[in-house]
């Protein structure tokens, strides 16, 4: 099998606990910001040190140590804010369980994930004040039957005209406080207990529905570890400032986070997306981990930009100039393209994407401004980041070669270029599936390769490349198969084109089709076309038949899309902003079925006249 192993870029220190690393990291930067945020867009900005955040987490910790609740399973529920890296050093650090929630559940299917983790305690936002009161009363009235027997507001002061009169509620900094009293008293258990690095520690339940959902279990080791890669691949430096934006019960956020913590930066929580390119500007942030479609958005307002100032065609020339002189050892691209840098804050300097592919003219662009944009790869199983690219090697269109002590392989190929399932081998990869032992053996082999379901191939860099899911992958009825995400791609770089989502339809003959359904911006559609306003349906027909046959003709014969619909209906995502394949495709077919049409009758239509 073709594997390739990272190897280090820079020294890191390595801890084998979340503990011992939160509490080193917050002595080390005592003095400096930790976080910047805000409670509400229209309120002052706060700010809470390194020294703050350790005296919290021991204090928290110490409490958790000396409850009943020490030991057990303690869910996390919430936007990103200061209280959740509290409660998350805090939980680990008292060598009980963490059970971090996805904050955009409804309440039936958050209940059910409290049901089947059998978590004891619950830390909420205010955000979730209301359904912390639903979940209680029913519980009360029995009508639902599950083990939660605390509920911890993050900060009362938003909810304190809700507050039950119920011993079951309370506020963290009462906790805080009486944690505080016992260290004061010289309990100093939270800093000595021994805590099992390799025990399970971590249940994270992948997205889906609450009942196939699975609980991935990590340990403290898979985390530090992956910390511990990242630390020694990417170049971050103290005092410098990160944005967080991706939801914190996410891996990709929480470890990046651990990482960038431990190594002197201040988090800078987005006061949500409506305010991104201000929070930005104001907090003039240098680091941001993202998932694709945020930098595709602000790369659509930068090009626009751009257009509406007449200087098109002077950062065209200038981009080859640029790189030129770049590899003469002579880098300009913060000067040339100022203007550009300065419209997100000034300082960004790193950007890292994961989550999802994004398209390698965004990663050229953002590259060519100034900016360095570097694609990862990972899941929660690795904990989850297994590749990225640096600044050491960064081949466009891959997502770079394995972290350090990371190994990644294609599985039953030995030659670079060939593809097959993408397989990892680490300190990083998970235990095991939560109550599934079934799922578990499929996933990890006997040789201990996690198998990713990734399809891609390692190029003679070492540099891996995704071509698609095994389980989103086209089987044809000629027995030719292809991928979605690379088909996708495509109809991505036609102008006015948002987002696209595309499937193997069955058509009356029982063959399958490939079809799409296209998110479209009728302005920018519009203005491709060199007409005022917004396109219509007619004009958005006529131009999109041109461009999808033009892109059909950039595929082999059998990837080309047969039938196509148009709509402004966002797709449905996960909170880190991936299409929900299996949903998507669900809610397409149904609105057919509805309206008992299929996507031939419906080829190049507009999607949302259906009812």
């Amino acid at each position: 099998m073709l594997e390739v192993t990272g190897r280090p870029l820079y020294e890191a220190k390595r801890y084998s606990t979340i503990r011992d690393l939160m509490m080193d990291t917050c002595s080390k930067h005592a003095e400096l910001d930790a976080t910047i945020f805000r409670r509400k867009p229209t309120l002052p900005e706060e700010h809470r040190t390194y020294a703050q955040l350790g005296s919290d987490i021991k204090a928290l910790g110490t409490y958790i140590i000396n409850s009943k609740f020490h030991g057990d399973k303690l869910a996390v529920v919430g936007e990103n804010c200061y209280e959740w890296y509290v409660c998350n050093s805090a939980i680990l650090g008292s060598d009980s369980v963490f059970v971090p929630l996805d904050r955009a559940l409804p309440e039936a299917e958050l209940v059910q994930l409290l049901l089947r983790s059998e978590s004891k305690m619950i830390f909420y936002h205010p955000k979730h004040h209301d359904m912390m009161l639903s979940i209680a009363e029913k519980m009360k009235s029995g009508e639902i039957d599950i083990a939660l027997e605390c509920f911890v507001c993050m900060y009362k002061e938003e909810v304190v005209k809700k507050w039950p009169d119920d011993d079951r509620f309370m506020c963290i900094r009462d906790i805080i406080d009486e944690g505080n009293k016992l260290v004061e008293a010289g309990d100093n258990r939270f800093e000595t207990n021994e805590i099992d690095p390799d025990a399970i520690r971590i249940i994270l339940f992948t997205s889906g529905t609450t009942s196939m959902s699975k609980g991935v279990l990590l340990t403290n080791r898979n985390i530090c570890q992956n910390v511990y890669s990242i630390t020694t691949t990417l170049y971050v430096k103290q005092g410098e400032r990160f944005f967080s934006i991706l939801p914190l019960h996410h891996t990709f956020e929480n470890t990046c986070d651990f990482f960038l913590l431990s190594k002197g930066l201040t988090a800078c929580f987005s006061d949500g997306l409506r305010y991104i390119v201000k929070n930005l500007n104001e907090w003039h942030v240098d680091v941001c981990i993202s998932v694709p479609l945020l930098f595709e958005n602000i790369h659509s307002k930068i090009k626009e930009g751009i257009e509406e100032s007449g200087k098109t065609t002077l950062i065209n020339i200038m981009i080859p100039v640029t790189k030129f002189l770049r590899k003469c050892g002579l880098d300009i691209r913060r000067i040339v393209f100022g203007d550009i840098i300065k419209k997100l804050g000034g300082n960004l300097r790193l950007i890292v994407i994961g989550g999802a592919a994004i398209d390698k003219r965004y990663v050229d662009d953002f590259n060519a401004w100034g900016f360095d944009m570097f694609q990862g790869y990972g899941l929660t199983e690795t904990s989850p980041v297994i590749s990225v690219c640096t600044t050491a090697v960064n081949v466009h269109g891959s997502v770079g070669r394995p972290m350090t002590e990371i190994t990644a392989g294609i599985y039953g190929v030995d030659k670079p270029n060939e593809p097959g399932e993408i397989v990892s081998k680490s300190a990083c990869v998970m235990k095991g599936y939560y109550k599934n032992e079934e799922a578990t053996k499929e996933a990890i082999d006997a040789d201990g390769w996690f198998h990713t379901g990734d399809m891609g191939f390692i190029d003679k860099k070492g540099c891996i490349h995704i071509t698609g899911r095994v389980k989103s992958m086209i089987v044809l009825t000629n027995g030719k198969k292809a991928f979605p995400e690379e088909i996708e791609s495509v109809i991505c770089e036609i102008p006015g084109v948002k987002e696209s989502f595309v499937w193997g339809n069955r058509n009356d003959r029982e063959a399958i089709d490939i079809c799409a359904k296209i998110l479209i911006d009728r302005k920018a559609i519009a203005k491709a076309i060199g007409s005022q306003g917004e396109a219509t349906d007619e004009e958005v027909t006529t131009y999109l038949n041109d461009q999808m046959r033009d892109a059909n003709h950039t595929m082999p014969a059998y990837k080309i899309v047969r039938n196509y619909v148009f709509s402004e209906t966002d797709m449905i995502k996960t909170t880190t902003l991936k299409i929900k394949r299996p949903k998507e495709q669900e809610a397409i077919e149904g609105a057919l079925a509805r309206n008992n049409t299929n996507m031939r009758e419906m080829n190049s239509k507009n999607l949302d006249k259906l009812v």
